[in-house]
């Protein structure tokens, strides 16, 4: 959702007047979020595509088929000149349409490794969108396929430092370590992050901040509390969900996160360097592979859900956090790699393909898309 309202920002900044539909589901974040945004937002019956025959898989194409007629209905009455799928199960129903229409249409893909719904509209769409080099060999060949990266927010790029310092209390002269696994917090990430305080309690050089997800915020906290005595030089914060992640990534000296696309192209947009934990239950493992994108680059270490103890990650932490010129060399290849103008890239590819399926008459300036 959020790369696809960056999106939205980047084409409204190009031409102002456009109109954007946004297309997605009623129990997603999107019913909530896209309207607060100001956008106009319609929904469609849409479920996740099954990878078995199943009963749940049939009662999935008939969804399936419900949410293209529906689709049918929105894109006829709205009259579109491109629409664009970011991904998510709601771009089947929402782009099929499109085709079936002949209207021209982008899939943009935000992991390392194409998820099935991608993989199966590429084969149909006008051009194919995607945030890591090298990807041709996922799409059928012969595809117009372009690199634009991964859309962030543009909040997280413009952060006062000074001003995020001391929304966190951050010591000068402490190195600050970021911890966080998504809104939901990730349980092995905790329970490391928990243990870190037992190796570092005397350590007045460090400064810890830990997201832990809202559900599992009360057993962090009370577990922190209990280790905590007097004469403890360790400062460690904990947070349930951290709003303003531009600012925490201001502060932010060494992030310990999984790797999940929007994570990826927000820290090295920034020049973060990483400890990267992938969530082992992502379809295809994709944020794995997402995570050696990085680490091949130099700029993140990685450690497998299944290694990752407060020893693992205290060793990868203090090999690097303390090491001026290794922080110094992974934040430099984290911004080689990163690509802060992907909204715009993708914004250009928009219009372009609007254009010239048009026969380069002028667009009408309006836009569907489904996320």
């Amino acid at each position: 959702m959020y790369p696809g309202l960056a999106l939205a920002k980047a084409l409204q900044k190009i031409k102002n007047d456009i109109d954007i539909l946004y297309i997605g589901t009623t129990n997603g974040l999107e019913a909530t979020i896209v309207p607060q945004a100001g956008l106009n937002f319609k929904v469609v019956d849409a479920r996740g595509l099954p990878r078995k025959p199943s009963v749940k898989a049939l009662a999935t194409f008939f969804s399936a088929g419900r949410g293209t007629i529906e689709a049918a209905g929105i894109l006829k009455n709205f009259q579109p000149d491109v629409v664009i799928g970011m991904g998510a199960y709601v771009s089947m129903p929402v782009v099929g349409a499109a085709v079936l229409r002949k209207i021209p249409t982008i899939i943009h893909e935000q992991n390392a490794v194409p998820g099935l719904v991608n993989r199966v509209l590429g084969k149909v769409v006008s051009a194919i969108a995607v945030s890591y080099p090298g990807m041709e060999s996922h799409f059928p060949t012969g595809k117009r396929i372009v690199f634009t990266g991964n859309p962030i927010r543009e909040e997280v790029m413009r952060v006062d430092r000074q001003e995020a310092a001391r929304a966190y209390s951050i010591e000068e002269s402490r190195k600050v370590v970021l911890i966080f696994g998504g809104s939901r917090g990730a349980q092995k990430i905790n329970e490391s992050a928990v243990g870190l305080y037992d190796h570092w309690r005397h350590n007045d050089g460090l400064q810890i901040i830990h997201s832990t997800g809202k559900i599992n915020y009360d057993p962090v906290r009370e577990s922190i509390d209990a280790l905590r005595s007097a004469g403890d030089s360790l400062a460690y914060s904990t947070y349930p969900y951290i709003d303003d992640m531009g600012g925490a990534y201001a502060v932010a000296d060494l992030l310990v996160c999984r790797s999940g696309a929007t994570t990826i192209a927000e820290i090295s947009s920034i020049g973060l360097p990483a400890i990267l934990i992938p969530y082992p239950y992502a379809t295809d493992n994709h944020q794995a592979e997402n995570a050696r994108q990085l680490e091949r680059m130099g700029a993140a270490k990685v450690i497998l859900d299944q290694d990752v103890t407060s020893d693992s990650l205290c060793g990868a932490a203090e090999e690097l956090v303390f090491d001026k010129e290794k922080l110094a060399a992974m934040s430099a290849a984290s911004l080689e790699f990163g690509r802060p103008r992907a909204a715009g890239e993708l914004a250009d590819l928009v219009f372009e393909v609007a254009q010239s399926k048009k026969n380069e008459q002028p667009i009408e300036n309006k836009l569907g898309s489904s996320y």
